[in-house]
């Protein structure tokens, strides 16, 4: 258990350090997120070895919002759909425009689950097809939406497929290429290429155009563990030592900004860092997955700007066994949704 006094000195000082925080706990502990638009979330929990939950919820009114709203009776989260699944869900993504989402799971060996969230008829998310990858490896699949019908899908850099939501055709793919690292992370870069972060840190890019994928050394330590956020031509790299740094992809081989935040973790599962537009241009990034709390950083500091420590803070546990197993920026509003081990999900806005 935390110390009482530092918890009360903490809630104390939440009122002046947010302008809103929401904090609830789940009955088991989140595994993946994704926005489905700018008031609801999709939501995968781990729960018993063979029955795993996934949930689409509203959030408060109040929170997605930048208008100051006096009075608002939609205070929680509320549920709007929800199902289950026999095995952990480890990746989701939402296909804009539709009621689907894309979901990979530990034992899914790869392949990826087209879900049809619920509808007027039924508040029951269900599996309605599947993407089978052509070189599956037992390695949970990353998810990177590329338009309303095709999403690029893989766990290492020779078995990525390019994949039609609607007839569940792998069109393009990876299976030749001699790149066999395992993928950290993956963003949509536009339409026809796919950036993929391998886990010593190499970039692999992927344009379905070309049979072959790029790979590009951005000169980081690849004795450490290594996950990256991009928008634009802004790439952002976490190390599992807590170093940073910042690229600009038209010119790979050099970091416009680096920073050491002096934390460090033995396990990289949960490592996150995202970018975050301030003024129409990327200029702040979060990361998580050291401890149990979302560190907000400036590139114009190498200290962070915000800390919020409300997972461990609020813990009915011991705070220094909970971590933060991933977190995510509001696709409009300054708001960040952000889960933790111990069952909690927090929506928060600093001031």
């Amino acid at each position: 258990m935390a110390d009482n006094a530092e918890d009360d000195d903490w809630f104390f000082d939440s009122v002046t350090r947010y302008k809103q925080l929401y904090m609830y706990n789940l009955q088991y502990p989140v595994t993946a997120l994704d926005w489905i638009n700018t008031n609801c979330v999709c939501v995968a929990t781990r729960g018993r070895p063979t029955h795993h939950e996934l949930s689409e919820l509203s959030l408060p009114e109040k929170l997605c919002t930048s208008e100051d709203l006096a009075l608002s009776k939609n205070r929680d989260f509320q549920v709007l759909s929800g199902g289950f699944s026999s095995s952990e869900i480890c990746d989701i993504k939402h296909i804009p425009g539709t009621r689907l989402i894309c979901s990979s799971s530990k034992k899914g060996e790869g392949h990826v689950d087209v879900l049809k969230l619920g509808s007027l008829h039924t508040d029951l998310i269900e599996v309605d097809r599947k993407l089978k990858n052509k070189k599956p490896k037992g390695s949970w699949s990353l998810i990177a939406v590329q338009d309303q019908n095709h999403v690029i899908f893989g766990s290492h850099g020779d078995n990525l497929c390019c994949g039609d939501v609607m007839t569940t055709d792998v069109l393009q793919d990876t299976c030749e290429c001699s790149m066999t690292d395992k993928i950290s992370s993956m963003r949509n870069v536009h339409p026809h290429t796919v950036c993929c972060c391998l886990t010593d840190g190499k970039i692999l890019n992927w344009d379905k155009r070309e049979n072959t994928p790029n790979v590009f050394d951005t000169g980081c330590d690849h004795s450490v563990q290594w996950t990256m956020d991009l928008l634009g031509n802004d790439m952002i790299q976490l190390s599992s030592r807590g170093h940073v740094q910042w690229i600009d992809m038209r010119k790979p081989n050099q970091a416009i900004y680096l920073n050491n935040t002096g934390l460090s973790t033995n396990d990289a599962q949960f490592l996150r860092i995202h970018l975050k537009r301030q003024n129409g241009s990327p200029d702040q990034y979060s990361i998580s997955g050291f401890d149990g709390n979302v560190y907000l950083y400036s590139r114009q500091s190498q200290t962070p700007l915000f800390v919020h420590e409300g997972h461990a803070r609020n813990s009915s546990g011991d705070p220094s066994e909970v971590k933060v197993v991933t977190h995510l920026h509001h696709p409009m509003e300054c708001v960040i949704l952000s889960a933790a081990t111990d069952g909690s999900i927090h929506a928060w806005r600093q001031t």
